[in-house]
């Protein structure tokens, strides 16, 4: 799952973005949540929490989850005329 996430943020980060990122990291982390509650239905909720989120972040084995919400937005910044193109303006 975080290959996928740091790529998509990667690819939009450029863009008016952050709302987006944070929903994005509040559904993947409750998706998890949930998921190790199904995964251990004989544990409580506090349990689980206490036992698998430590400081509610979730990690093992040194690989923590990449957070989107953590990603920075840049802005593209438009430069008009400045980018030289390939093309003649005075052939069209």
């Amino acid at each position: 799952m975080n290959p996928v996430l740091r790529g998509w943020c990667a690819y939009f980060q450029h863009g008016v973005s952050k709302a987006t990122f944070s929903y994005v990291d509040h559904y993947a982390f409750w998706r998890i949540v949930n998921w190790l509650n199904k995964r251990h239905p004989k544990l409580n909720k506090h349990t689980v929490v206490r036992r698998f989120l430590p400081g509610w972040e979730i990690r093992t084995e040194g690989v923590e989850f990449f957070r989107a919400c953590r990603v920075p937005v840049t802005r593209y910044r438009f430069r008009g005329t400045r980018i030289p193109t390939p093309w003649d303006s005075a052939a069209a």
